[in-house]
């Protein structure tokens, strides 16, 4: 089978291609497709949570448009990526890759057009900046009919004939699929009867996402009935009593924090995986970065400032990125807003923690041991970390990276000095893909007892 996908001799199929104006598809034999043609299905290769899944795959439906969204990376999928790549590329890559390179061995239908979408759309010092050139060469390895590889939908290439409510509303539904997530890992640490609890919180979530699908409720208004009921599952403790860690690490977590996830649940210590969000934000304020420091503003305070843009003099060079600057700032103030509409909305429900901290403010702390300017997830990595120690919710901290990750490993670095004068446990955990080794899950035992015991004596304190 594989032989059949991965061709190593001369390409055979033309690519399939957007027009010029992204009014319509070339296919392979030549033909032209508009966008609205039954044969076209999106992919996403990156693995994302269950309940925001749900959620967006029901939204493309309901517009009567083909999505797959690409499964929990497991060992499969890690195979299929190094048959495709060089050995030599970051685990993200690798587990992209490989989810594309399964969909087309396993789960693309003989006469689809399928664009293989692009989790981000960044140029930058981290691998993924060159991600574009990577996937030139692996699509023509794949040789594979009338496909499109890494897109991502912007406004340069009209969302590739996407609504732009479905782009807006996919991002809302995956926020809120990471926010069901962390209260259902904190409601199985603290309900009085876990299966029990289980059971009612899959029942009034699937509510909650079947009313999503038939448009019952505004997203905030289905929150604030889901917390209700929520709230009524019995407890032994309080969230705020229950030990708590913090899992970062940047883009690295899409396709590892699984076990990660799973054995600080098996010992009743709730884990919170930073939102991918993060990861786009950072990716949306790089051209606000860029022009403020072509303008000699070297503080992301000073960058993601629209102020001081607006006061700017420029040249008539200079509007157009002064004006996509602004619009990356504006960006990311609704992601914030929107974060904070449904943290809200789901508070009753008792089960949120997170500080819920401004990405400004996670620069800034990060920009004082990594500049921003060099647009690197360390930065945001680093950031993060401090503002986990320094607030009380967390126990521990958690940094999960991949040994061939280059800001997983500089945050690391940087990290580790001021984890050794910090009280919060810390461990920097390297994986290669979904899956712990002997001496990671000692290490992490290690974690979850002194989270427990810090917990404890917080708890004690505050009587």
């Amino acid at each position: 089978m594989m032989e059949k996908v991965i061709e190593k001799q001369k390409l055979t199929n033309q690519q399939c291609h957007f027009s010029e104006d992204y009014e319509y598809i070339m296919d392979s034999d030549g033909n032209q497709v508009f966008l609205d043609d039954p044969r076209i299905a999106h992919v996403l290769p990156e693995a994302r949570d269950t309940y925001g899944s749900r959620l967006v795959l029901d939204l493309y439906k309901n517009h009567n448009i083909n999505l797959r969204i690409a499964p929990r990376t497991d060992a499969s999928i890690i195979q299929y990526g190094r048959k495709a790549c060089s050995g030599r590329e970051c685990l993200a890559t690798v587990a992209l890759v490989g989810a594309v390179v399964k969909d087309i061995s396993e789960d693309r239908s003989e006469d689809e057009i399928t664009i293989y979408r692009a989790p981000i759309d960044q140029h930058g010092p981290c691998q993924n900046g060159g991600w574009p050139v990577l996937w030139d060469s692996i699509s023509r390895r794949l040789n594979a009919k009338n496909t499109i590889n890494y897109i991502a939908p912007n406004y340069k290439n009209k969302f590739l004939g996407l609504p732009r409510e479905i782009i807006a509303q996919e991002s809302i539904f995956f926020l809120i699929g990471n926010y069901l997530q962390e209260a259902r890992n904190s409601l199985y640490c603290i309900a009085e009867d876990k299966d029990s609890a289980m059971e009612s919180f899959e029942n009034i979530t699937d509510e909650f996402i079947e009313a999503m699908k038939e448009g019952k409720y505004l997203p905030r208004v289905g929150l604030i009935k889901w917390a209700r009921e929520i709230s009524k599952i019995p407890r032994k403790t309080t969230i705020q009593q229950a030990p708590k860690i913090i899992v970062i690490g940047g883009l690295n977590l899409m396709f590892d924090y699984y076990p990660i996830e799973q054995f600080f649940l098996s010992k009743e210590v709730v884990p919170k995986i930073v939102d991918f969000m993060e990861t786009i934000s950072l990716i949306l304020s790089e051209p606000s970065l860029r022009f403020g420091f072509k303008k000699g503003l070297i503080h992301p305070e000073q960058q993601l400032n629209v102020d001081l843009i607006n006061e700017m003099e420029l040249s008539d060079d200079e509007i157009k990125e002064a004006e996509k600057a602004k619009r990356s700032l504006a960006k990311i103030s609704i992601i914030e807003t929107q974060i904070k509409s449904f943290r809200k909305a789901m508070k009753k429900a008792g089960l949120l923690f997170d500080s819920g901290t401004e990405f400004k403010d996670i620069l800034v702390k990060g920009h004082e041991f990594m500049t921003l300017n060099s647009c690197t997830e360390t930065t945001v990595i680093i950031g993060r970390y401090l503002d986990s120690i320094q607030n009380t919710e967390y126990d521990g901290v958690v940094n999960l990276g991949s040994f061939n990750c280059q800001p997983a490993m500089n945050s690391q670095a940087i990290i580790r000095p001021l984890a050794n004068r910090s009280e919060i446990p810390y461990a920097a955990v390297d994986c290669e893909g979904p899956w712990l080794t002997s001496n990671q899950q000692r290490l992490l035992e290690t974690i979850a007892i002194q989270a427990i015991r810090l917990r404890n004596e917080k708890n004690k304190a505050s009587l």
